[in-house]
C-alpha cells in the first residue's frame, strides 16, 4: 500500500485535474449510494437482530407446521401449555396485533396496537422510558386495565407530556390506565409494523368483547410466539422440545385442521416475519444484482479512463523510471490515486445513502395497516461502504496501474512514448468498452422488461372491472359491537353510501381484491380429498360494483343469518364441484375443521379472477354472504362518477354521521391498491431503468473516449492517408465500423445475459411474450443509437483532419 507521503503527493496530483477527479467520484458515488441504501434495508430487516432488545441474538421466532399444510400461530391454551412444558430451554412470549381506537379530546384516532403476554417486556429485555411496563400481574383475570404507549405514540398523541403517566385514557371506548412509555429504540418485534400501544392479553375482552372467547378456545390459533433461549440452549434444541410438546398437545386435544405430525420451526427473530423472508430475500437478490452491475459498470468506465489517462502519462512515467523510480513505487502511486478516489466516492455515496433512507422513511404506502420504513445507517453500512471502496479500488485501478507501470523504456524513447500505444493496451480498452455496453444492455433491458410488465398488467383479465372504484376500510371490532348491531350498522352504511350523489354501486367485502391477503373459512370433502378454497365475505351488490359477470343470482335480502346457507363460486371451484355439469343448485358440506359444517347451496358462478395478486395462478375461490358469516373488519367498495378525492370525503362524512365514536376510514382508490400489488415490478423497473440510463451515459462516454484516443493516436497516419488520396468518407466509415463492432459484441453479450435474467424473473414479468422481445429490441436500439453517436463524433473529427496539420502532429 502507498505511504502517507505518497498519498499526499497523489492528492495534489488529483487536485490539479479536478474534472477527471469529479467525474470519477460522481460515477462511483452513484453506484455506492444505491448499494449502501439497499444493503442497509436488507441488513436492518432481514439480517440484523431487532433493535432495542436485550441480547437480541438469543431471541427466536416460533412457528408451527403440520403435514397437511401449516399454521403459523397458536391458540392461547396451547401457548400456556407450551410455555409450561419447555421453560427449561426457552421463555415463550405471545403477542397479537390488534386495531385500537384512541379517543382523546375530540375525534377518535386509529392506532396499531398489540396485546401481549405478561412476560413480554421482561423476557425481551425492554426498559421503560417513563413509568413502568406490563408485568405478569397485569395479565390475569380481574387485573386492572392498563396500557403502555410506545415512545412514538407518547410524542404523537400526548405531546410527550409526563403528567399523563398514571392517568386514564380511552381505548376502544374503554378506560385504561396509561402506566408507562417504552424505550425510544424499541419499535416492537416486527419493525415494519411498529405498534403504538401495548395491552395485556387478558384485557382482550375489554378491548374486543366479540373476541373474548379466544382466550379459552384451543381451536382458534391467533397468537404469534417469540422465545428467549435459555443459557446453553440452541434454536434446534428449542424447536425439538417444542415440537415434542406440540405433538403431545395434539394427541390430547386433536384438531381436524391439523393432520399428521406437527413440526416446530425456530428461526432468528428479525424485523419481518419468517414467512415473508424468502420472497424478500429473492427480491433483494434481484436488486443487488442490478446494483452490482451498475457498480461494476462504473468501475469499468473509470478503468477505461484510467487506462487512457495512463497512456497519456507514459512519457511522465517512463521518465520517472529513468530517474530511478521502481515499478513498485510507481504502481503504488497509481493505486493510491484510485484509493483516494474510491474513498471520496464512498463518502459521497454514504451521504447520498443516508438521504435516500430518510426519504424512504417518509414514504406512505397505501396499505391496509400502517407500514413503517425506518432504515438506519449504522456501523455495518459504514463498513459496507468502505468495502465497496476497496473493491472499486481493485476493480477499476489494479489492471490499469499494472499496465501503465509494466515497461521501463529508455529515456530518449520515453519522451516520445506518450503518443504511441501497443496493441495489447488497445485490446484491453476495447474489452472494457464491450463490457460496459453489455452491462448497460442488461440494465436497459431490465427496465424495458419491467415497464412492459406494468403495461401488460393493465391488460390482465382480473375477472372484474375496478375502474372508478374506491375502497374505505372499516373495523368495527374495537368498538365491541354485538353481531346484530354490527350487521345493522353495516346495512345502514351501505344504504347511506348508495344514497350519496354520484355513487352508482356500493358493497361490503371482508377483503379488497388484489390486497395481497387471503382468507380461508373452512374446507370440504371432494371424493376423499379435503379441499380448502380461499374465500371472501361479501354483501349483495359486490359483483355489480365490480362489474363481474355473474351466472345465477346474487346475494340478496333472502340470505340472512337464519336462512339456508348459500355461496357463489368461481369457475375453478365449479369445475371441481360439478365436472362437466351445471353447478348451480349443487350442495356441499363446508366449515371450519372441528366445528359443525354448514351445507352450502351454490346460487351463482363468476369467472376466474385475480383475488390476492396479479401473479397468482387459477385456483378455487368461494364467496360467502356477509350476513351469514359476520365479520367486523370490512371494506366498503363504491363505484361512481365522482372524483376520487370527492368520493373519499363523502364516504368519510357518511361514516361520521353514522357513528362518530369510530375513527373515519382510510379510503384508497383501486389504482392505489393495484399499484401496491405491482410494487415489486415498480421498484425493479425503476431501479433497473434508472441504473440503465446512468449506464447508457457511462457506456457512451467510454466508447467516445476509446474512439477519441484511437483517433488521436492515429492522427499522423490519417493525415498521411488523406494526403495520399483517401477520402474523408472512407476514414469516417472505418472508424464507425470499429465502433459498430464493439457495440455489436457488447449488445450480443448483454442480450444473452438479459435473456437469461428474464427467464429467472418471468413470474414478476407475468410471463414472456412477443412484447418481451419488443422490449429487448427497444433497449438494444436505444443503446445502438447512443453508441453510433458516441462513435460518430470522434469519427467526424478524424475525417476533417487537415493533412498538413496532421503531419506536424506529435
Amino acid at each position: 500500500m502507498p505511504s502517507a507521503a505518497h498519498l499526499r503527493q497523489v492528492l495534489r496530483g488529483l487536485l490539479r485535474q479536478p474534472g477527471f477527479s469529479l467525474f470519477t467520484i460522481s460515477t462511483l458515488a452513484i453506484g455506492i449510494a444505491v448499494a449502501v441504501t439497499l444493503f442497509s434495508a436488507v441488513h436492518s430487516l432481514l439480517l440484523s437482530p431487532v433493535s432495542g432488545l436485550r441480547d437480541a441474538d438469543r431471541l427466536i421466532e416460533i412457528t408451527g407446521r403440520s403435514d397437511n399444510g401449516g399454521y403459523d400461530t397458536f391458540s392461547a391454551p396451547d401457548y400456556a401449555d407450551l410455555a409450561a412444558r419447555t421453560h427449561d430451554v426457552a421463555d415463550l412470549v405471545a403477542y397479537r396485533y390488534e386495531a385500537m381506537n384512541l379517543t382523546r379530546g375530540g375525534e377518535p384516532q386509529r392506532a396499531m396496537g398489540v396485546v401481549v403476554s405478561g412476560n413480554y417486556f421482561a423476557t425481551l429485555g425492554i426498559a421503560a422510558h417513563r413509568g413502568r411496563l406490563i408485568a405478569a400481574d397485569d395479565d390475569r383475570n380481574g387485573a386492572a386495565p392498563v396500557v403502555v404507549a410506545s415512545f412514538a405514540a407518547w410524542r404523537k398523541f400526548f405531546d410527550g407530556d409526563e403528567s399523563v403517566i398514571g392517568k386514564p385514557v380511552s381505548i376502544n371506548g374503554q378506560s385504561f390506565t396509561l402506566v408507562g412509555v417504552s424505550a425510544p429504540e424499541f419499535r416492537g418485534t416486527l419493525t415494519v409494523l411498529a405498534p403504538m400501544f401495548y395491552a395485556p392479553l387478558h384485557q382482550l375482552p375489554l378491548l374486543q368483547p366479540a373476541a373474548a372467547q379466544r382466550l379459552d378456545q384451543r381451536t382458534t390459533s391467533w397468537l404469534a410466539l417469540v422465545a428467549r433461549l435459555a443459557p446453553g440452549a440452541t434454536a434446534a434444541v428449542a424447536a425439538e422440545r417444542l415440537g415434542i410438546a406440540a405433538n403431545e398437545l395434539e394427541a390430547s386435544y386433536p384438531r381436524a385442521d391439523r393432520r399428521g405430525r406437527i413440526a416446530i420451526e425456530a428461526t432468528a427473530l428479525r424485523g419481518v416475519p419468517g414467512f415473508l423472508r424468502g420472497g424478500l430475500i429473492a427480491f433483494s437478490a434481484l436488486l443487488f444484482a442490478l446494483t452490482g452491475m451498475l457498480l461494476l459498470l462504473a468501475c469499468v468506465n473509470v478503468a477505461s479512463m484510467l487506462l487512457a489517462r495512463g497512456e497519456a502519462r507514459r512519457g511522465e512515467i517512463a521518465l520517472r523510471y529513468v530517474l530511478g523510480a521502481t515499478r513498485r513505487r510507481i504502481a503504488a502511486g497509481l493505486v493510491g490515486e484510485n484509493l483516494l478516489l474510491a474513498l471520496a466516492a464512498a463518502a459521497v455515496g454514504l451521504a447520498l445513502g443516508v438521504a435516500a433512507c430518510r426519504l424512504l422513511a417518509r414514504v406512505d404506502l397505501p396499505t391496509p395497516v400502517p407500514v413503517s420504513i425506518d432504515i438506519p445507517i449504522d456501523a455495518a453500512a459504514f463498513a459496507f461502504a468502505l468495502g465497496c471502496a476497496l473493491v472499486c479500488t481493485l476493480a477499476m485501478g489494479l489492471l490499469p496501474a499494472l499496465r501503465v507501470s509494466a515497461t521501463a523504456p529508455a529515456a530518449n524513447e520515453a519522451l516520445a512514448a506518450s503518443t504511441r500505444a501497443t496493441g495489447g493496451r488497445s485490446r484491453l480498452g476495447a474489452t472494457l468498452v464491450v463490457t460496459q455496453i453489455a452491462l448497460t444492455m442488461v440494465l436497459l433491458a431490465g427496465g424495458a422488461l419491467f415497464l412492459h410488465a406494468l403495461q401488460r398488467a393493465a391488460t390482465i383479465d382480473l375477472g372484474f372491472d375496478a375502474r372508478n372504484v374506491v375502497a374505505a376500510d372499516f373495523d368495527l371490532e374495537p368498538s365491541g359491537y354485538a353481531t346484530p348491531r354490527q350487521l345493522a350498522l353495516q346495512d345502514e352504511l351501505l344504504e347511506r353510501a348508495r344514497a350519496v350523489p354520484g355513487i352508482e354501486h356500493a358493497a361490503l367485502a371482508a377483503e379488497v381484491p388484489l390486497n395481497l391477503d387471503r382468507m380461508m373459512f373452512g374446507d370440504f370433502d371432494l371424493g376423499g380429498e379435503r379441499v380448502t378454497p380461499f374465500a371472501n365475505l361479501v354483501s349483495p351488490g359486490f359483483f355489480a360494483t365490480l362489474r363481474a359477470d355473474l351466472q345465477g343470482r346474487d346475494f340478496d335480502a333472502r340470505d340472512r343469518a337464519e336462512a339456508a346457507p348459500v355461496c357463489i363460486v368461481n369457475g375453478a371451484l365449479a369445475r371441481r364441484l360439478a365436472p362437466g355439469g351445471d353447478v348451480l343448485g349443487r350442495t356441499f358440506a363446508f366449515g371450519d375443521p372441528g366445528e359443525t359444517p354448514k351445507r352450502l347451496t351454490v346460487i351463482g358462478v363468476v369467472p376466474n379472477g385475480k383475488y390476492s395478486s396479479l401473479t397468482e395462478v387459477e385456483q378455487p375461490f368461494l364467496f360467502l354472504p356477509l350476513a351469514q358469516w359476520p365479520h367486523a373488519r370490512t371494506s366498503l367498495l363504491a363505484r361512481g362518477t365522482l372524483p376520487i378525492a370527492t368520493a373519499a370525503q363523502s364516504l368519510r362524512e357518511t361514516w361520521r354521521a353514522l357513528d362518530p365514536g369510530i375513527p373515519a376510514p382510510s379510503v384508497r382508490s383501486f389504482d392505489e391498491i393495484l399499484g401496491l400489488s405491482l410494487l415489486p415490478q415498480k421498484i425493479a423497473g425503476f431501479v433497473s431503468g434508472a441504473l440503465g440510463l446512468v449506464g447508457l451515459l457511462l457506456a457512451a462516454v467510454g466508447l467516445y473516449g476509446l474512439i477519441s484516443i484511437q483517433v488521436a493516436r492515429r492522427t499522423r497516419e490519417i493525415g498521411v492517408r488523406l494526403a495520399l488520396g483517401a477520402s474523408p468518407r472512407r476514414i469516417l466509415s472505418e472508424i464507425l465500423r470499429r465502433g459498430a463492432r464493439l457495440s455489436a459484441l457488447g449488445l450480443a453479450a448483454g442480450g444473452i445475459l438479459a435473456g437469461g435474467g428474464a427467464l429467472l424473473v418471468s413470474e414478476l414479468l407475468f410471463g414472456l411474450d412477443l412484447g418481451t422481445f419488443a422490449a429487448f429490441v427497444g433497449a438494444a436500439s436505444v443503446l445502438a443509437a447512443t453508441a453510433l453517436v458516441a462513435s460518430w463524433l470522434p469519427a467526424r473529427r478524424a475525417a476533417r483532419i487537415q493533412p498538413v496539420e496532421a503531419l506536424r502532429y506529435e
